[in-house]
C-alpha cells in the first residue's frame, strides 16, 4: 500500500516535470530526483502518514532510493508522458 502511494506521487511529479527532465537528460539512463520534490505530490492517508516513512526501501519499475534521491529510469519518464 505504501509503495503504491509513493509510485502515484512519482507519476504525478513526472506528468508535471517529465518534459523538462527529458530535455536535460541527454544520454543518461537514469535521472536523480530529490525525494523532497515529491512531497507536494504525495497524498497522505492520515495525519501520521509520511512520505519519509513510506519511501524507505522503495523499489518500483527500476526506481530505487539512493540517499536523499530517487533514481528513476528515463524509460519510465517517457512512458508516463506517453500515457497523458
Amino acid at each position: 500500500m505504501g509503495r503504491d502511494r509513493v509510485a502515484e506521487a512519482l507519476i504525478r511529479y513526472l506528468k508535471v516535470h517529465g518534459r523538462r527532465i527529458l530535455s536535460n537528460a541527454s544520454e543518461q539512463e537514469m535521472v536523480r530526483i530529490e525525494i523532497r520534490a515529491l512531497f507536494r505530490y504525495y497524498e497522505r492517508e492520515s495525519r501520521d502518514d509520511r512520505l519519509e516513512r513510506r519511501i524507505e526501501g522503495f523499489e518500483w519499475r527500476g526506481c530505487r532510493v539512493d540517499g536523499e534521491h530517487l533514481m528513476v529510469p528515463l524509460s519510465l519518464v517517457r512512458e508516463v508522458l506517453e500515457l497523458e
